[in-house]
């Protein structure tokens, strides 16, 4: 949270909060150990902590460490105490390897996945081995492994499990949804009209979209006339093996069968509108598809059909998310989109720990996900209720986007949002119970789901217009969305945040392929970066601004990404630092001068991919000074003032300088695991 006081006892651990008092010491029960720290990492510990063989298997922000004791130490863990630098330490037992304390009401809503499933993560690949011949051992089947991850068919008590050497966190795993509004009696549409004077096209870019399926699931002839010859690779994963026990494959091939959300999500991100004329072409019609076919339809064992009946469900995801993204990586994909998710309402879960992972692991990506439609207003005061978010749309690296209104009036949908919730248990104001569920770009839908993480980051990072769009549409599907479009019966209206997520990840191709014009190649922070820099206010459903946790930075407006070699806004010039050379660790700072030459407006934004793990590790402090070393603004994710402790984007809006010279300033206040690398765009907008 904002002002997290590192002199206090409380370290977190997989985001549940452990007291270790000063002088307090392991005991040496467990072979590993967390480590409560003086205060903000310096390099040296770390340095000091590996000549010790104290081995760093996770940060416990803010001031802790997850470390493996040596022999010696687990044999006699009071020699910690000439670590002048830790304050106190306790055992990594059992009870810590778990993200949600059922005893204190943390737990997620229950999965619809039967509860004989469980999760069981190891701190590293060698772990990993050990546990699965454990469990061997103890008779526990393996259903399916991945890097560090194992899933076990397990009935008995989770502590158990927790307790086996090298195990990290048992969790029950989770099914993903749509991120339709299909609980409004709908599902989730022609992008909103992008202003592209400048020739971009996302050509020479790859997006992968992994979703239901693809049309007729065959590249050829049977394919959607928009997706022709940019298909990259067209990838049909099989039903997760640990369905096995409970569910069957009725069909299993990349065709759009059920909803046709896949295709309609595709269309909005990089269709070439050719069987329309153009008319209904997504945001970057020249950009290369990969598409990852996620959805079987099952036949679920009758004993488990009173929770998960049968139908089609997303059950190609595979056990680890990296496993998805490296899919698409390895056909050449840097933007991934993600419309679809679990609904943990701001919590920090598996998925969310291995997409920032991932994106650590790959710092040329980004990841768009939906944020989901699960807002309300259930007090009626035209504000969506705070803490809906779904993940992984909630980690940390994530460009997380919620949905506007879509432009369109009279065309497609002609509902009320009141129409669309008949039970009137989502909206309670009469005002936005009557209004057109679009026509006004610029404003919050009431459907996005609203932030903050339960650790008080905030999401959405950002919006677009998501509700009423018209896209291609699966001839594989008998489904309508919100009705057809021209030419019937190849496209179709529809609506939410899994369709603004498309808008967005359409725009950071063409926003990469841009600065690829200047010799640049932007990092994934870099394009987020910019992404931010680039967001206009979006309005409240009851006028005035929509909050941060409602719209995050605003409204992607494109023209304010694009560098200013194409002169796409008079008066806005736009400037980026990226590369291996800009980083801190804890105490470094580094600067840039801003010279202005004229009375302008100064917006900044910094951001940084952070390590894994539920709460900030790396803090990153940014700030805005005068000639004099005066500070005149700290960076924040637009929620309280700075100094922010909680955010991986820090954002400064400095309007009416005066002219001359200013210094941005990226310093490092707690870099746990450094030194860490970021990103740093800057506009001066000018009055002409």
């Amino acid at each position: 949270m904002q002002g997290t006081d590192l002199s206090g006892e409380v370290v977190w651990v997989h985001g549940n909060a452990v007291r270790i008092p000063s002088g307090q010491l392991p005991r040496g029960s467990t072979p590993r150990a967390v480590l409560r720290l003086t205060g903000p990492v310096q390099p040296a510990w770390r340095k000091r902590l590996a000549a010790e063989r104290l081995t760093v298997r996770f940060w416990c922000p803010p001031n802790g460490v997850c470390v493996q004791m040596p022999p010696r130490l687990g044999k006699d863990p009071a020699q910690l105490a000439a670590l002048d630098f830790v304050a106190g330490g306790c055992d990594y037992s059992e009870t810590m390897c778990q993200r949600f304390d059922e005893q204190r009401g943390q737990a997620l809503p229950e999965s619809a996945l039967p509860r004989s499933l469980v999760d069981v993560v190891c701190f590293s690949r060698r772990d990993r081995q050990t546990v699965a011949q454990m469990l061997g051992a103890r008779g526990i089947p393996v259903l399916q492994m991945s890097t560090t991850k194992l899933r076990v068919n397990y009935e008995g008590d989770l502590a158990t499990l927790r307790d086996l050497p090298g195990v990290k966190l048992v969790d029950r795993p989770r099914i993903p949804t749509l991120l339709s509004a299909a609980e409004l009696r709908v599902s989730i549409g022609a992008p909103p009209v992008v202003p592209n004077n400048w020739g971009l096209s996302g050509a020479g870019e790859v997006i992968a979209v992994a979703d239901t399926g693809l049309d007729s699931g065959a590249v050829g002839s049977t394919m959607h006339p928009d997706f022709a010859d940019r298909i990259r690779a067209l990838v049909s994963l099989p039903m997760n093996p640990s369905w096995a026990g409970f569910a069957q494959p009725r069909s299993d091939d990349a065709a759009d069968r059920a909803s046709g959300h896949g295709t309609h999500v595709a269309g909005l991100a990089l269709g070439s509108g050719a069987a329309s004329g153009g008319l209904h072409g997504g945001i970057a019609p020249q950009s290369e598809l990969v598409f990852l076919a996620l959805e079987q339809q099952v036949d679920v064992a009758p004993q488990y059909r009173a929770q998960l009946p049968s139908g089609f469900y997303l059950a190609g995801r595979p056990l680890d998310l990296r496993e998805l993204y490296r899919a698409g990586a390895a056909q050449g994909a840097t933007l991934h989109n993600v419309s679809w998710g679990d609904a943990t309402h701001g919590a920090y879960t598996d998925d969310c720990f291995e997409t920032d992972l991932y994106l650590r692991e790959d710092p040329r990506a980004v990841v768009v996900c939906a944020v989901g439609n699960d807002g309300a207003d259930r007090d009626g005061n035209r504000q969506i209720d705070n803490g809906s978010l779904y993940a992984p749309a909630c980690a940390k690296n994530t460009l997380a986007v919620g949905a506007t209104e879509g432009p369109l009036r009279g065309l497609g949908s002609r509902a009320t949002w009141g129409e669309l919730d008949p039970s009137h248990l989502r909206w309670r104001a009469a005002l936005d119970r009557n209004d057109p569920i679009s026509g006004e770009p610029d404003r919050i839908a009431p459907v996005s789901s609203c932030g903050p993480t339960r650790d008080g980051r905030t999401k959405p990072d950002l919006c677009a217009p998501g509700i009423n769009l018209p896209s291609t549409r699966s001839r594989g599907t008998t489904y309508r969305g919100w009705g057809l479009a021209d030419p019937l019966p190849l496209y179709m209206y529809d609506g939410g945040t899994s369709m603004a997520a498309p808008v967005v990840t359409g725009a950071l191709a063409l926003i990469r392929q841009a600065w690829r014009g200047t010799r640049r190649k932007p990092s994934g922070a870099a394009l987020k970066a910019l992404a931010l820099l680039a967001c206009t206010p979006v309005k409240a459903r009851s006028g005035g601004v929509a909050t941060a946790f409602e719209a995050g930075f605003g409204k992607l407006d494109l023209t304010r990404a694009l560098p200013p070699t194409l002169k796409a806004r008079v008066g806005w010039k736009v400037s980026l630092r990226d590369g291996a050379a800009m980083h801190v660790d804890t105490g470094q700072a580094r600067s840039v001068t801003v010279r202005l030459k004229v009375p302008s407006r100064l917006r900044v934004v910094l951001c940084w991919y952070d390590p894994p793990g539920e709460r900030l590790v790396n803090d990153l402090d940014l700030s805005l000074l005068d000639a004099n070393d005066n500070v005149l603004a700290l960076g924040s994710a637009g929620v309280s003032p700075g100094p922010d402790r909680c955010n991986p984007v820090e954002c400064i809006d400095k309007p009416g300088l005066a002219s001359g010279v200013y210094t941005l300033r990226v310093s490092g206040f707690n870099v746990m695991n450094g030194p860490q690398r970021f990103a740093l765009a800057w506009a001066v907008e000018t009055t002409v």
